[in-house]
């Protein structure tokens, strides 16, 4: 088991309990056929002296979306009375205190008002079509600052994957659970008015961040939607599809739709002003380097 905190999932074993059993809820399981078939996944722990922690995890993680079974419940308990699972701590010669302090506040959680059963469902990622083009305007008190509050900014989705990589660590079966992100590019134009698709053809693109070494330029980026109520769905219009631009380049990085305002503020004083070029490589660089 990889240990790197005294906390909940401070250690390997908790982490995949956790994310197995709400993987199955995900794909719209019952809660007790998502029990039995991480019970099934995780049968080596039962005997083990990992078993208090696979108890520990699923019972947090049940009791979080509102599904704790009083069998669970009652395996934890019995588990957190006899400190089950300090040995990992005393065998590695670290201090024991933080554990059973982890165990008291799990303890405290698990015989608090459990919540509302909470929906789980897969977000979406991938919202447009290729080619889309959204106007997206400025609406809040930094953009007042920035000067930008109430103007629009054309958004355009490029492509679709995920972030190779990010995940070359993952095997090919997790990589295949990874959900398809969309990745867009923006246009270097205010508008006082709301614009048309139409007007990316006069619009060079924003780019996005450089590299570490300040020569290559990425125009494009993936958008992570980690909550529905994260998307600006008010503070976006669709306006059309047009066709890419071939002068594009593959994302390099994500960016949250809940901060997509905090990004687009940064790029246009980061990078409105300044001059690059497009090599025959596909690279943009600096003109002034």
């Amino acid at each position: 088991m990889g240990t790197w905190s005294s906390s909940l999932y401070g250690n390997d074993t908790t982490c995949d309990v956790r994310d197995t059993y709400t993987e199955y809820l995900l794909e719209q399981l019952s809660n007790d056929e998502a029990f039995e078939k991480t019970m099934m996944d995780f049968e080596e722990l039962i005997g083990d002296d990992d078993e208090p922690l696979f108890w520990y995890a699923l019972a947090e993680t049940q009791w979080k979306v509102g599904r704790l079974t009083s069998e669970v419940k009652e395996k934890a308990f019995e588990w957190i009375e006899k400190d089950g699972g300090v040995s990992l701590w005393e065998d590695s010669g670290a201090s024991s205190a933080g554990w059973k302090k982890t165990l008291s506040k799990l303890k405290e959680k698990l015989e608090s008002p459990m919540r509302r059963e909470k929906k789980m469902e897969v977000v979406n990622q991938n919202l447009w079509n290729i080619g889309d083009v959204y106007a997206y305007q400025f609406n809040t008190e930094e953009s007042k600052a920035t000067g930008k509050y109430g103007k629009y900014v054309l958004i355009q989705k490029m492509g679709e994957g995920i972030k190779d990589e990010y995940y070359k660590w993952k095997t090919p079966e997790e990589l295949a659970k990874e959900p398809v992100r969309m990745s867009i590019h923006v246009f270097n134009k205010l508008f006082d008015e709301m614009p048309t698709a139409a007007d990316i053809m006069d619009a060079r693109l924003l780019p996005a961040q450089i590299n570490n070494l300040g020569e290559a330029i990425f125009m494009s980026s993936f958008m992570d939607l980690e909550k529905k109520v994260h998307y600006p769905a008010k503070n976006l219009s669709y306006l059309g599809n047009m066709p890419v631009p071939a002068n594009n380049s593959p994302p390099f990085f994500y960016i949250f739709w809940r901060d997509i305002e905090k990004s687009l503020n940064y790029r246009f004083s980061s990078f409105q002003d300044r001059e690059y070029e497009e090599f025959e490589d596909g690279v943009f660089r600096w003109k002034q380097l």
